[in-house]
């Protein structure tokens, strides 16, 4: 009966700790559309879109080029 009542307060506690470890959310990054930030419990880290794409904030991903994108500084 001890040893059930200890794994369970484990389960318990380690659980929550490691789902909000591995939760991320990927953020457009400020001024250049062709790239975006994934953010987590151990900061954000940068990425580029592939050639010809740029972050979509609407899906969260790269996607083809957007008409009317304010604050993109990175374009033509």
């Amino acid at each position: 009966m001890k040893s059930c009542t200890v794994l369970l307060c484990l389960v318990l506690c380690i659980v929550p700790f490691v789902m909000t470890q591995s939760q991320a959310h990927v953020l457009p990054y400020p001024g250049d559309c062709s790239k975006y930030q994934q953010c987590d419990a151990s900061g954000c880290f940068v990425f580029s879109c592939g050639a010809g794409t740029e972050f979509n904030p609407a899906i969260n991903t790269c996607d083809y080029p957007l008409r009317d994108r304010t604050g993109c500084n990175n374009r033509g």
